[in-house]
């Protein structure tokens, strides 16, 4: 035996797997699971599938999945089926439009999620012309958190810009109490004087340098800052020296931030000169050799 409604075999006990029981007690005209599973229910005319499909109580037509089936025959589209295909139509644009509307005002009134501070931390380095102390983004980064986690483990509450820029971003509770530390372009002079005309000096009337024991002095001698731990600073030479074999002056600068306990600047061997931070912004390094 094979189903009236769907053309498939149907079970000993009368059952059509598809579309349920196909007893003669059945009627053969009204609604029936629909074979093709592509609606709930499809509507069947003297054992005839149509074009009628419903789910729930909406109501459509489906000409395409009716084909399928064996004996199709076309119904006209009932008004009252499209009238309710429009009103649940309207009723659902309805609804989408509702929620769309909570959603904006939720998101307009609500805290929108914020950046994350590598963002913010990036940014402001690169807008205040920073970014070139490091390497890369990451390495910049990694600079800022080492700032917040030498913070967190006790140290001193002042910096540069950049790691003020670090604390705003990744450790904020201690931004309030942060102090930026000043840096300031400190000038040297060294004078090697040699008016007992020792022949300490050479010069060849445009620059000159030191000459027998002093033959350690001249362009390239080394400028050396450290910290009173001994830790280098900055770094620079003395440069071309001008004057004549009576008196050589030689100048140079180097970049210095505050926050040392002392300053130790160290021309060469010729000893070791301490200053405040103060003490150099003001006045520099003024340092004279010989007699």
């Amino acid at each position: 035996m094979t189903c009236p409604y769907c053309g498939s075999k149907v079970e000993v006990s009368g059952t059509c797997g598809r579309c349920g029981s196909v007893q003669g007690s059945a009627a053969l005209t009204g609604w029936r699971p629909d074979p093709t599973a592509r609606y709930e229910g499809r509507y069947y005319v003297a054992g005839r599938p149509t074009n009628r499909v419903r789910n729930g109580k909406a109501k459509s037509a489906d000409a395409a999945g009716g084909q399928m089936l064996p004996d199709y025959v076309e119904l006209p589209t009932a008004r009252t089926s499209i009238r309710s295909t429009w009103l649940a139509t309207g009723v659902t644009s309805a609804i989408i439009v509702a929620v769309a509307a909570v959603v904006w005002v939720l998101l307009q009134g609500g805290d929108r999620s914020k950046p994350a501070p590598e963002v913010g931390y990036l940014s402001a380095l690169k807008d205040a012309e920073l970014m070139t102390q490091f390497n890369s983004d990451a390495n910049a980064v990694a600079h800022g958190r080492l700032v917040c986690r030498q913070l967190e483990d006790g140290g001193p509450q002042q910096g540069l810009q950049a790691d003020k820029f670090a604390v705003d971003a990744f450790c904020p509770q201690f931004a309030k109490g942060f102090r930026i530390l000043e840096t300031a372009t400190v000038s040297g002079t060294f004078v090697l004087i040699d008016s007992a005309g020792v022949d300490a000096i050479e010069s060849d009337g445009a620059s000159c340098e030191g000459a027998s024991g002093y033959s350690d002095v001249g362009r390239d001698t080394p400028v050396t800052v450290k910290n009173g731990k001994g830790e280098i600073l900055a770094n620079t030479s003395l440069g071309q020296g001008k004057g004549s074999t009576a008196n050589c002056t030689f100048t140079f600068s180097f970049p210095l931030t505050e926050g040392q306990d002392r300053y130790v600047v160290s021309v060469g061997r010729r000893g070791e000169f301490i200053y405040t931070f103060d003490q150099l912004r003001a006045h520099g390094v003024q340092i004279h050799l010989g007699q």
